[in-house]
């Protein structure tokens, strides 16, 4: 039967105390030398002796959980902006409990009811909605906040996302100087996702400053909507089929393999998060790639300075995304 390794047990073994031990543990080495801080820690890896993160929490009253709620966790950038927040904060000892809402308001507000009640110390949050009236729990509930990828209107609290105006608008540009006449923005139903909102302002605003017209085909629950459009649609001006993130922009490629389209020849195509597998599509599809690893740790940063009262709220920090210019314009 195995052994539950106490404080006590670690104690014993390197011949200190157990405030000294706990002074170890909570980092608090102003009277202790390097000596006997060193023989606790090689004590304690000996031992294989872990902290009870809940006995801690009982005596300090200071949790050491951040919530985390996500809008899609099967989306590939919310995986590697999961992996970025949890290496970082591990970094300070703290640990995530994930939510995933399935893009859900209902959903959401039913996982911050339930991370509420594990007492965690702060939230990071890709909302589902925008209004911040869908979350009245969350401005009573006076823990450290911090909007990731997407944000809430009218909210004080900080956010963390790309660049999506300006970069995208720096794409209509170059579709523009490719000699464009038409633009089809195709993407998942927008709703009140901040960034699919703002991806449209660009491309909306740019194709009217330089007279392009433009297409909203928004995929919905009906995954053959981009076939059935481009089976039916002829295309007598110069015309570019932009994925407004991922998932649109493979639902791009994948149409355009089973219609036989060429490409640029029929149609140009470029979007958003390819992860580098548009290099392998011949041509290479010029497509925006995002940063979910410095969002994330620029997120989590931000939440330990908030959780330290060191961080000034409320901020927008863009992190800028880059465009991969291949053959596919």
């Amino acid at each position: 039967m195995e052994t539950h390794i106490t404080i006590q047990d670690v104690a014993e073994k390197a011949g200190v105390s157990k405030t000294t031990v706990s002074r170890f543990l909570n980092k608090k080495y102003e009277y202790m030398s390097e000596r006997t801080k060193n023989h606790i820690e090689k004590v304690i890896e000996e031992l294989d002796y872990r902290p009870s993160k809940q006995a801690q929490y009982l005596k300090s009253k200071k949790s050491s959980l951040i919530g985390l709620l996500v809008a899609d966790i099967e989306n590939l950038y919310t995986a590697f902006l999961i992996k970025s927040l949890q290496a970082t904060l591990q970094l300070y000892d703290y640990q995530m409990i994930i939510m995933n809402n399935n893009n859900s308001i209902e959903e959401e507000k039913k996982s911050i009811r339930q991370l509420l009640d594990q007492n965690i110390a702060g939230l990071l949050i890709q909302p589902v909605g925008d209004e911040l009236s869908d979350h009245n729990m969350l401005k009573e509930a006076e823990i450290p906040i911090v909007q990731v990828d997407r944000y809430l209107k009218k909210s004080d609290w900080t956010i963390v996302q790309s660049n999506n105006y300006q970069v995208t608008k720096e794409l209509a540009e170059e579709i523009s100087r490719k000699g464009y006449e038409k633009i089809i923005h195709v993407t998942e139903e927008i709703g009140t996702m901040t960034p699919r909102i703002e991806r449209y302002e660009a491309m909306m605003n740019s194709a009217l400053i330089h007279g392009i017209d433009l297409e909203l085909i928004e995929l919905g629950e009906n995954k053959n909507k981009l076939l059935e459009f481009l089976k039916k649609k002829k295309n007598p001006v110069k015309t570019v089929l932009f994925g407004a993130n991922g998932n649109a922009l493979y639902e791009i490629v994948f149409t355009i393999q089973q219609l036989g389209i060429s490409v640029p020849v029929d149609y140009g195509i470029c979007g958003f998060d390819d992860w580098l597998w548009a290099d392998l599509i011949t041509p290479g599809i010029t497509s925006i790639h995002q940063q979910p690893y410095k969002i994330g740790k620029r997120a989590a940063e931000i939440m330990i300075s908030e959780l330290n009262n060191e961080e000034q709220i409320g901020e927008k920090i863009e992190i800028s995304a880059t465009i991969h210019y291949r053959s596919s314009l």
